[in-house]
């Protein structure tokens, strides 16, 4: 509701059965081939006091233009991760 009212709306799916594309209206063909936020997404760095802190390694803007995927109703989707094979979980 809020996308229909000109909200933006970011849906990060970090599900390990990632699905909320498709729920959200993109067809499984283009869900497929979304490419997921890569870990180098992120660098540790010593904040002012000295304390470790993880930051985007790049600016927010390059973030969603590189990762993430237009759905209905002014809705981003971002997939944090993909299984790509089972294994013994």
């Amino acid at each position: 509701m809020l996308g229909r009212r000109g909200h933006a709306i970011l849906a990060i799916d970090a599900d390990s059965n990632p699905n909320l594309a498709i729920t959200l209206g993109i067809p499984r063909e283009v869900a497929m081939h979304i490419q997921p936020v890569p870990q180098e997404i992120m660098k540790d760095q010593l904040d002012a006091s000295g304390k470790h802190v993880r930051t985007l390694a790049l600016p927010y803007p390059d973030v969603m233009a590189r990762y993430s995927t237009a759905a209905a109703d002014n809705t981003r989707v971002l997939l944090m991760g993909r299984v790509n094979h089972g294994g013994a979980g």
